[in-house]
C-alpha cells in the first residue's frame, strides 16, 4: 500500500504529509525515523529514498535520517549495503543550502523499535539517541557501523549499539521541539 501510494503520488498529497512539509517549511526540521532495510516487513528503503526526493523537490532545507539497523528480515550483517545506498543519496541531495543527513541510528533490538516487551528503557535509549544526542559520535553512518562491529565482535546488526552523527563535536540533526518527525512502519 505505501508502495501504490507513492506512485500514485497519493502520499504527497495526503494531510499529515502536506503538515510535516509544511512545518518544515516554516523553519523546522523533517526528520525520518525507522528501520533500513528493504526486508518489507516493517519498511522498505525504497520508500524512504522516495521520500527524501520528495521532500527535497519540495524545496525542505533541513531533512534528517534516524536509522534502525536491521539484520531480521534481512542478512544478518547488511547494514551497510543501505547505509552506503542511503548516503549516497543523501550526498545527491545535500548542498550549501540542504541539508539531507542521516543524524543518529542503532540497532533495531537496541533501541526505539520495541515490538515485543513494552520495553521502556529501549525506547528511552532511542529518545536519548535521536532526540538529546547522546550516544557515541562518528563523523558518518558507515565509520559508525564499522566501529561499532570492531568494538563488538560478533554482534549482528540488529543488536549494535546506538550512534550518532557529529561534526565538530555537535550531534547532526537531532530532534528539536517543533520538528516534523515521519515514521514509517508496514505492517501485514
Amino acid at each position: 500500500l505505501v508502495q501504490e501510494s507513492i506512485e500514485s503520488g497519493a502520499l504527497f498529497q495526503s494531510k499529515t504529509w502536506l503538515e510535516l512539509v509544511e512545518n518544515a517549511k516554516a523553519g523546522h526540521a523533517l526528520h525520518f525515523l525507522g528501520l533500513l532495510s528493504d526486508g518489507n516487513v516493517h519498511s522498505n528503503i525504497s520508500h524512504l529514498i522516495a521520500m527524501l526526493k520528495k521532500a527535497r523537490e519540495m524545496g525542505l532545507k533541513k531533512v534528517y535520517c534516524h536509522i534502525l539497523l536491521d539484520g531480521r528480515d534481512v542478512p544478518a550483517t547488511s547494514a551497510l549495503d543501505y547505509v552506503d545506498q542511503l548516503e549516497s543519496v543523501l550526498a545527491e541531495l545535500n548542498d550549501a543550502e540542504h541539508e539531507y543527513k542521516i543524524a543518529s541510528g542503532g540497532g533495531r533490538q537496541t533501541i526505539t523499535m520495541d515490538r515485543y516487551d513494552a520495553n521502556w528503557p529501549m525506547v528511552e535509549k532511542g529518545w536519548r539517541t535521536h532526540v538529546l544526542g547522546e550516544g557515541p559520535q562518528f563523523a558518518n553512518a558507515t565509520e559508525a557501523v564499522k566501529a561499532l562491529r570492531d568494538q563488538n565482535p560478533g554482534t549482528i546488526d540488529q543488536d549494535l549499539p546506538p550512534f550518532v552523527i557529529a561534526e565538530a563535536g555537535k550531534p547532526v540533526g537531532p530532534i528539536v521541539d517543533g520538528d516534523s518527525v515521519a515514521a514509517e512502519v508496514v505492517e501485514d
